[in-house]
């Protein structure tokens, strides 16, 4: 079985590196990529990853402009300002609190290594 694959979506890059350092470890490989003018959502599903952690600010409009670009795969969008996550499963709502980051991305690692093992 492969790693989990956790792909970071950033806008500061000391939110990266922070959630890059947050994630690594032996069970899931990291990569984080800018969201500035030259990000290609294509970039993305090419990692064929198991979660996205984005990082929102102000007007979530680039996110739900980039959602349908995106595998369907556990997006988890971190709002800063308000201190919350919001989680989404295969592009539905799953949940909208102040979870445990960690515990959300190995959540989706291990629902989309179920699905992949059952098919």
């Amino acid at each position: 079985m492969r790693k989990g694959v956790v792909a970071v979506l950033y806008i500061h890059p000391l939110f990266g590196r922070g959630i890059a350092q947050l994630l690594q470890g032996d069970d899931l490989s990291v990569t984080c990529l800018q969201t500035d003018g030259a990000f290609n959502p294509d970039e993305v599903k090419r990692l064929r990853p198991h979660a996205i952690v984005a990082e929102c600010s102000g007007d979530d409009a680039f996110i739900r402009d980039l959602l349908p670009k995106l595998p369907p795969v556990l997006l988890i969008e971190v709002h800063l300002e308000d201190n919350v996550m919001d989680v989404h499963y295969r592009r539905q709502v799953a949940s909208a609190s102040s979870e445990d980051l960690l515990e959300a991305v190995l959540l989706g690692v291990n629902r989309d290594s179920e699905l992949l093992a059952a098919s």
